[in-house]
């Protein structure tokens, strides 16, 4: 950061919030804060924002924003770049079509329905990010949904989660698993070839030892706490006594507790750590605003990937329950509300604040829907917003703006 900006602003903070594929609108927008002159000395993120903060922690400045939409722009270009199908879906399916009577026989371009379903099997991923939209958007949304249902039954006897696991719940789960083997399949989907490819990129060991502290938010599943692993973690602090088998198990640990905050469950499985499940927290916790405030930096920089018009403060029942496949979100009026106790925080703490959001989210990019026009046309459109923005960047100052009503 110059000296002007730093004298000015202090030591900035970048809270880059969760939003699947949208998470590309935070990259742009990120690089230009650094491009800019902001550097933050911390960063707190969760869900798809921890793929966005790695290369931002890992070459702190204008290497590591490049990097990262390089990242976009070259290995996170379509869905099947990002996911495939779980593996136990895959079997599952595939054991299906093994009961297929061989009355099918002579039916289908290559003489057979069985080989042309097995062999479409192969672009299911495809086949869910193009034609089968809405049942991912509505899981996405559900549970969102799910996970504010359960924070509002506070009392230990009304909870959620305890009514869940009744001896009379389980039973009747346990009795349908009979059949459907429900237990044993943990996702719908595999993230494995994005974190391979991440894994590909990033050099873990210049994350650890980066100047920049990072907190990563992931929830835990038992109970609903949130919680906060970080680069600067006592088990994770290479030592000069340590071999290389040593140094690869703590980056070993480092990714996992990275993929528990990306587990958009049950898209994607829950993530196992000293005998605890993890998942995105960015389901119950999408604005992090308490860990955010406490890192004591001199100005917090909120990037959203929800539009601003979208979000409504009164709720509409039964418009709510249309817009589960819609931009609209069931949490986002719990958003702006935690969006009114960051702007608290900052005013009693004395803290710049200032919450950048896209204007809309671009046809073709959504939780999982990508492809590489979407990337260019966002990078043009950030841009052009994002030199607006920092034009008049203290007329956006939330700490000295009226109150969020």
């Amino acid at each position: 950061m110059s000296d002007h900006l730093s004298n000015k602003y202090g030591n900035c903070l970048f809270v880059f919030c969760g939003g699947g594929c949208k998470a590309i609108i935070q990259a742009v927008v990120a690089a230009e804060l650094v491009q800019a002159g902001f550097r933050p000395t911390h960063i707190v993120s969760s869900s798809a924002g921890s793929c966005n903060a790695l290369g931002f922690v890992e070459n702190p400045g204008a290497t590591g924003a490049e990097k990262t939409l390089r990242i976009w722009e070259e290995y996170i270009t379509s869905p099947d770049a990002i996911y495939e199908v779980h593996p136990f879906v895959r079997e599952k399916l595939a054991r299906l079509l093994g009961v297929v009577p061989q009355a099918t026989q002579g039916w289908g371009p290559t003489g057979s329905v069985l080989y042309d379903v097995r062999r479409a099997i192969k672009f299911v991923p495809l086949v869910l990010s193009l034609c089968v939209r809405m049942p991912l958007r509505m899981a996405g949304r559900a549970v969102s949904f799910l996970f504010r249902l359960m924070d509002v039954f506070t009392s230990p006897h009304k909870s959620f989660r305890r009514l869940v696991q009744a001896p009379e719940i389980q039973e009747t789960l346990d009795e349908v698993d009979r059949y459907f083997e429900f237990k044993k399949m943990k996702a719908f989907l595999d993230p494995f070839p994005l974190l391979s490819r991440l894994a590909e990129q990033i050099d873990l060991q210049k994350v650890l030892a980066s100047p920049i502290v990072w907190k990563i938010i992931a929830e835990r599943y038992e109970d609903g706490a949130t919680t906060v692993f970080s680069n600067k973690d006592p088990d994770l602090v290479v030592d000069a006594g340590d071999d290389a088998r040593s140094q690869r198990a703590k980056q070993e640990l480092f990714v996992k507790r990275i993929r528990a905050s990306m587990a958009l469950y049950p898209l994607f499985e829950l993530v196992e750590l000293d005998g605890y499940r993890y998942l995105d927290a960015d389901m119950a916790n999408p604005l992090p605003v308490e860990e955010a405030f406490g890192c004591g930096c001199d100005t917090v920089f909120v990037l959203l990937n929800v539009p601003r018009q979208s979000v409504r403060v009164e709720p509409y029942p039964l418009r709510d329950l249309l817009e589960l496949n819609a931009f609209l979100r069931l949490n986002e009026r719990y958003i702006h509300h935690r969006l009114k106790d960051a702007q608290m925080k900052a005013k009693e703490l004395g803290v710049n604040l200032f919450v950048i959001s896209p204007e809309d989210i671009p046809s073709g990019l959504g939780l999982l829907e990508i492809d590489r026009k979407v990337i260019e046309q966002v990078k043009r459109r950030e841009r052009k917003r994002m030199k607006e923005f920092l034009a008049n960047l203290d007329a956006h100052n939330l700490r000295y703006a009226p109150l969020i009503h």
